[in-house]
């Protein structure tokens, strides 16, 4: 541990230098290797794309484009019905950071939410945020070159991206409101809207948060911890070396785990996610990782991650810290506000894992007493139940979708 601050104290004396240096953006990819993996008898359904994996397991999707206020060009999906007639209200799946829309289908068709949801009679959508490898488009900047298309946090995506989603799936469905199930960033970004748009709570009939992410006082991830106190620096020299974008598909880092994943999903992929969220062994299929770890790290901006890492080493809710006089021209504060979370009237189901690392009970019971309408604070009734099992774990359906479809039913009464 004192290695590591150490070290983090290094990169702030070298910020300085860094800093002066003209800005520009990097990237480096490698080629769609899909060609190479069939021949190496990779599972196809980690390398298969959203559409592709639905139509494999007979499910009919839609691609639908939605430009947000500011100019991004969100790819989004739809999954149509598998009923004759449909439930009252659409569902949006807002997925976690690194993620896409395929976490919702990618464990298969008898354990994939997005299918379940289907087969019940429900209008499925599953959003992509800006700059995951669905939604990489903006009408004027290109994010291979523009360094502007990455200044974004969860801030945006919660202020545009999702309005943006639930007005266009209200405009196609034609219908009044939308439930919402957000999964890790997925709730960060819901908050976000609803505590600067208020006037969205009244689009959202019900709220279901997996695994809710906002206050960070009390995780459990000891790396997370470490790496917050020096999140200011790491952030200054990755924007001075042009590495807004990280964590991208085309990228070594998803490259390499993609293949270990392939070989031993279980000993390499389990234990990445013991040491950052808590998973418990065999709490996830072995052919669930192996999947998952190709459909995992597929773009985030350096700028969302250093606000995660903000809001661990403030203990505060809040907006993105721009620094000093960024602050005063943005917020017209010297510190950035707190999201005001007593904004957030419409009905929320906390959903909670006792053995989540990144997402604790005491950090809910928080977030829970300042909400003016938690309908339950739901605690998964199995003690290993930890921050991806929600979506992937084998006891997901019974434990968390079950219970998510008798919610639904109570209001799709009301």
């Amino acid at each position: 541990m004192l290695k590591v601050l150490i070290a983090l104290l290094y990169v702030g004396n070298i910020c300085d230098t860094l800093r002066s240096q003209p800005r520009k953006l990097f990237t480096y990819s490698l080629p769609d290797k899909r060609p190479l993996k069939q021949a190496l008898g990779y599972i196809e359904d980690s390398y298969f794309n959203f559409t592709e994996l639905a139509t494999k397991y007979e499910f009919t999707s839609e691609e639908h484009i939605v430009k947000t206020s500011d100019g991004y060009l969100l790819t989004i999906f739809r999954i149509l019905t598998k009923c004759n007639t449909l439930k009252r209200y659409p569902v949006l799946l807002m997925h976690g950071i690194y993620d896409s829309s395929d976490a919702w289908i990618l464990s298969g068709p008898q354990t994939g939410l997005g299918y379940i949801l289907s087969r019940n009679c429900y209008d499925v959508w599953a959003g992509n945020n800006r700059g995951n490898r669905y939604s990489r488009k903006h009408v004027r900047l290109n994010p291979d070159r523009d360094v502007k298309f990455w200044d974004f946090s969860f801030d945006e995506i919660g202020n545009f991206d999702i309005p943006a989603i639930i007005d266009y799936m209200l405009s196609v469905s034609k219908k009044s409101k939308v439930y919402y199930i957000g999964h890790s960033q997925g709730t960060t970004d819901f908050f976000v809207m609803t505590s600067l748009q208020p006037s969205y709570n009244d689009k959202v009939q019900l709220a279901i948060q997996l695994a809710p992410v906002s206050i960070m006082k009390h995780i459990t991830n000891p790396i997370l911890k470490v790496v917050a106190q020096g999140s200011e620096n790491i952030k200054n020299i990755l924007d001075s070396l042009g590495l807004q974008e990280l964590s991208a598909v085309n990228q070594i880092e998803h490259f390499i785990l993609e293949k270990l994943c392939q070989v031993a999903p279980a000993p390499i992929c389990g234990t990445i996610l013991y040491i950052t969220t808590g998973y418990k062994q065999d709490t996830i299929s072995a052919r669930t990782l192996t999947i998952a770890f190709g459909h995992l790290l597929v773009g985030v901006s350096a700028k969302t991650l250093a606000h995660f890492g903000q809001l661990i080493l403030f203990q505060k809710f809040q907006r993105y810290n721009e620094g000093l006089q960024g602050n005063l021209k943005r917020y017209g504060s010297v510190s950035p506000p707190e999201y005001n979370v007593s904004q957030i009237t419409c009905p929320i189901v906390l959903v909670c894992g006792q053995n989540d690392y990144v997402s604790t009970l005491q950090d809910i019971d928080e977030l829970s007493s300042k909400l003016p309408n938690v309908v339950e604070k739901y605690i998964v009734p199995d003690p290993t139940f930890s921050h991806n099992n929600h979506v992937w774990g084998v006891d997901a359906p019974k434990l968390v979708f079950k219970r998510i479809l008798q919610f639904f039913s109570e209001f799709d009464k009301t």
